[in-house]
């Protein structure tokens, strides 16, 4: 755990002090949490001083995020990069399709079923389907160039752009719905 002790300026770099006090009690060891430059900033008053090193405290403390929140932030741009190269031509970027040609991905009922997802992106579709109630009847090339990572990558961003989701799609769920196919 880490107690701010104080903040302490020194005139013209503001340095910023933490305590680390272990939980097995051994002792006490001051770390650095960050220095303000010798620029235009570093030369201010203490009161523009102590406001930047709050504001500098509050930042290292709101940006610790979790490994899963990372893991899904990863998983969703990598998911919009793969969406963008290979599915936005025809659902577009939006997600809202091409009028009568190619159903929206965004507000879709379609969106339901993830496993019939995750297989109509590996293998594609031919055939009729009914989307929001309306008749699609346009072939979805396969795409068996993506890996099992790069499908659960798309699958996380569409979900989580349009499908009202703020989880991961796991490599694990993608392997199991491939698997009984």
């Amino acid at each position: 755990m880490i107690r701010i002790l104080k903040i302490k300026e020194k005139y013209p770099t503001l340095t910023l002090r933490a305590t680390v006090l272990p939980n097995s009690g051994e002792g006490k060891k001051k770390v650095p949490l960050s220095t303000v430059g010798r620029g235009t900033v570093g030369r201010c008053r203490w009161g523009v001083g102590l406001f930047l090193g709050y504001l500098c405290i509050f930042v290292i403390l709101s940006s610790c995020q979790s490994a899963d929140k990372i893991k899904l932030e990863q998983y969703y741009i990598g998911g919009k990069e793969i969406f963008e190269a290979n599915c936005a031509n025809c659902h577009q970027k939006d997600g809202k399709g091409l009028q009568n040609l190619y159903p929206p991905i965004a507000g879709s009922d379609y969106l339901q079923n993830k496993s019939q997802v995750i297989l109509a992106i590996k293998y594609g579709l031919t055939g009729e389907i009914k989307v929001n109630g309306k008749v699609y009847n346009q072939p979805m090339p396969a795409n068996s160039h993506l890996q099992n990572l790069d499908i659960a990558e798309v699958v996380t961003y569409i979900y989580n752009e349009w499908g009202n989701e703020q989880k991961l799609t796991t490599v694990e769920e993608v392997e199991e719905v491939l698997k009984k196919k």
